[in-house]
């Protein structure tokens, strides 16, 4: 009789430790973007075009346009999370009254499991930029 209701609570009990112990996991990329001389470089939009990478297609562009675009902040950099694993590119454009030709720069990264990946730009402005307009 008691036997059986020990067995209960020790059931109980470990499946309340198991599921506790769960944590959901995280992709993050944050991406800095710097100029020439080293810099870095505030109000640089950047733009995110992810690969799944299960089945090696982009993923629409109508689902990432709000979500998976920022610009950078004083510091130069911008703060992405993801729901997982992904193959990614971050591209960076950066236009201003005083500066006649876009600058830009693109780069790739893949995220991984609980991980903040960081992928640093260097803008310049003989790249090819077409993806800025």
């Amino acid at each position: 009789m008691i036997i059986p209701k020990l067995n209960k609570i020790i059931l109980i009990v470990s499946l309340l430790i198991l599921t506790q112990c769960y944590k959901e996991p995280f992709f993050e990329l944050s991406v800095e973007v710097i100029d020439q001389d080293l810099n870095p470089v505030p109000n640089c939009l950047i733009t995110i075009e992810i690969t799944d990478v299960d089945n090696g297609n982009l993923i629409s562009e109508e689902i990432l346009e709000d979500v998976f675009s920022g610009t950078t902040n004083s510091g130069g950099s911008v703060d992405f999370s993801f729901e997982n694993k992904a193959f990614v590119a971050a591209r960076a454009c950066f236009s201003s009254e005083e500066l006649t030709p876009t600058m830009c720069k693109e780069g790739h990264v893949y995220l991984e499991e609980n991980e903040t990946k960081k992928l640093t730009l260097m803008i310049q402005s003989n790249g090819d930029c077409s993806y800025c307009f």
